[in-house]
């Protein structure tokens, strides 16, 4: 991989990969040093991608390998309050302010369920097999998060 086609791949995903990572660290600082790692691994890999898109879900399960391995390190610390994250964002309505911080709110294995299946438009199967569970623990995760959210928000998010 030459130098410009690493530079072009991060950009095209360096967002998305942060993004992943924030929503399963909950923590700004973490989430940019799991990116960085995330993107050093790929810089220091010899496989051969057939595309695009094997490169974009090589690095989705790269960078949740590495949340998780975050979480294994004795030197983790706490996650920061979650208006240090809300800085971080601009909303275009109060409704999508208050939907993120209700799925900042969801316990971790279904905040990440949720942003890979409606920001990473992952289907059920694909993200079983990145997070190493059966689709009906997904579809479980899903479930739960859905009936959280619904609780938190009610009824009027659905609509939007």
């Amino acid at each position: 991989m030459t130098n410009d086609e690493y530079i072009k791949i991060v950009k095209r995903n360096s967002n998305r990969i942060y993004l992943i990572a924030l929503s399963y660290l909950q923590n700004h600082h973490d989430a940019e040093d799991v990116m960085q790692e995330t993107f050093l691994k790929l810089w220091k890999t010899n496989k051969a991608f057939n595309d695009d898109e094997h490169i974009d879900k090589w690095l989705t399960v790269t960078c949740i390998h590495k949340c998780k391995d975050h979480f294994k390190s004795p030197f983790v610390k706490n996650s920061v309050s979650l208006d240090e994250a809300k800085e971080l964002y601009t909303f275009d309505t109060t409704q999508c302010f208050d939907v993120f911080n209700a799925i900042m709110s969801l316990p971790k294995k279904e905040r990440l369920a949720v942003h890979l299946f409606y920001y990473e438009d992952m289907q059920i199967d694909e993200i079983a097999q990145v997070l190493r569970c059966k689709p009906s623990a997904v579809k479980t995760r899903l479930h739960r998060a859905r009936t959280h959210l619904k609780s938190i928000l009610g009824d009027d998010w659905i609509n939007e």
